[in-house]
């Protein structure tokens, strides 16, 4: 086994080769060489970068816990996500001059990719182990991302970055799902085992995204677009190479995993199921579960309501309580406290003995939050608005992460071995049926009724989220499937 010391070796000698390279293809392209200041900045960052995912891969074997490996490939890849995502839709307005319409069919492209092949996604997916799933998916992004800045040095299109979007839609679909399987795979079915892991990831996404947009903001004033973009699949390829890293440490380990898979997942199954591997394999194995189906049902339900809070959040904040950028600014980091609050509170022995009924309360509290937002607007102090927002941004916040730490740790328990991928990623493509259509009827009942009625029509439609849950008595907990949630 080699040392640390000789694969960082090996990672900076390759940093400051690509640099070489890239000055190099700079030059050539553009004509001018890259300026020493600009080349010195990407090679300290890329070294940075090599080094901290060193630490997270590290130990005196060179492999820590592959909980931590794959948080570590969540953390790059969601950083990625949102360098990408921030960057397109600027790089669309500022260089291609595009118009609202089309940076708006931007925004909805990474949706209804998954939206529309999330089927197709989700009856392939389980044929891969989760984590080549992950390795994939990684891959494809780094190549999106690589696609987009040599085409904005050589060849400026605006059609590449509808491909872009639209590869990083469906790629992060098929990431989420492989996520879901090699968690099952790696920690078990246990309840509180599944909670800490999953919250974990969540704590991850939630930094990734606040680290992401500064990434991306800070990239944009300091660099081009192209090489924003280039930061994007810097941070895609490190995820990339923690998934290959996992994908074989979890290899070694098939032999014995697939003993014991086959005899649980032979228990996990209906009498009456069949073996078949199709588009609707995962989507008819939820509808024939009483208790997926329910689970699945409370999710579209929820994302067709939020997404209409959702559309007409910050246009209400603008227009009505007449918020400037730094009170936005507020909100948001009241809501990404909320939210990493919320990944504590998911981890802990209370919430895997309650998680039933913390479920339904995670799904039907917002609604509160919503409305101390709405009753903002009859404050006359500014301060104290932006405090009833923050508070209603802390809620909603935390009860997402909350929610969705005790669904996926419930959706996994109830999902064969064989299955869990693929049942994961056709619940994702349920729950972006209900959000697309959702954030179409908030603009539209924006636009012809008012953002108030917008807000209280999703108030109402939140409260009544856990009524799919009336009488469902069981919930899974433990390693081993209840029969009683089958039908």
């Amino acid at each position: 086994m080699r040392s640390p010391d000789v694969y960082d070796g090996l990672g900076v000698g390759l940093i400051y080769f690509l640099h070489d390279a890239w000055n190099c293809g700079f030059h050539v392209f553009s004509g001018r060489p890259l300026s020493s200041d600009r080349a010195e900045l990407w090679s300290i960052l890329g070294t940075i970068l090599w080094r901290s995912t060193l630490v997270i891969n590290s130990s005196k074997k060179w492999s820590l816990s592959p909980v931590f490996v794959l948080t570590g490939a969540e953390l790059w890849g969601a950083i990625g996500m949102q360098v990408a995502v921030f960057a397109v839709p600027l790089i669309a307005l500022e260089m291609f001059q595009a118009t609202p319409m089309q940076v708006a069919c931007l925004n909805l492209m990474e949706s209804a990719a998954a939206l529309v092949f999330g089927l197709v996604v989700a009856g392939s997916i389980d044929r891969l182990p989760g984590v080549r799933a992950i390795t994939v998916a990684n891959f494809l992004r780094l190549i999106a991302c690589i696609s987009v800045a040599v085409f904005l040095f050589t060849r400026p299109s605006f059609s590449i970055l509808f491909v872009c979007l639209f590869i990083l839609g469906i790629s992060s679909l098929m990431n989420e799902a492989g996520v879901n399987s090699t968690v099952v795979a790696v920690v078990g079915r246990g309840t509180k085992s599944l909670n800490r892991v999953n919250s974990l990831l969540r704590s991850s996404e939630v930094i990734s995204e606040l680290g992401g947009i500064a990434l991306g903001g800070v990239a944009l004033t300091l660099l081009t677009f192209g090489e924003t973009m280039a930061i994007g699949a810097l941070s895609f390829g490190l995820a990339l190479f923690l998934s290959f890293r996992l994908w074989l440490v979890l290899s070694r380990q098939n032999k014995d995993n697939d003993i014991v898979s086959s005899d649980r997942e032979s228990a996990a199954k209906p009498a009456n199921w069949k073996e078949e591997e199709s588009t609707f394999s995962g989507l008819k194995y939820i509808f024939g579960n009483r208790f997926l189906k329910k689970l699945t049902l409370t999710s579209f339900h929820f994302n067709f309501f939020s997404s209409i809070f959702q559309a007409v959040f910050v246009v209400f904040c603008v227009q009505i309580l007449d918020f400037k950028p730094w009170a936005l600014s507020i909100v948001g980091i009241a809501g990404a406290v909320g939210s990493l609050s919320g990944a504590v509170a998911a981890s802990t022995s209370f919430c895997s003995k309650n998680a039933k009924i913390l479920y339904a309360i995670s799904i039907a509290l917002p609604a509160l939050s919503i409305s101390l937002m709405l009753f903002a607007q009859y404050s006359g102090s500014n301060n104290l608005r932006i405090g009833l927002v923050g508070l209603g941004e802390y809620v909603f916040g935390f009860c997402m992460v909350l929610c969705i730490v005790l669904f996926n740790t419930a959706r996994q328990q109830c999902s064969p071995d064989s299955m869990v991928g693929s049942i994961a990623a056709t619940e994702r493509t349920v729950a972006l049926g209900g959000e697309v259509p959702g954030f179409l009827l908030g603009g539209v009942l924006a636009t012809v009724f008012s953002l108030g009625i917008a807000m209280l029509v999703a108030i109402i439609g939140i409260l009544f989220t856990p009524a799919w849950l009336w009488r469902l008595k069981t919930w899974p907990s433990g390693d081993e499937f209840s029969a009683s949630v089958q039908t």
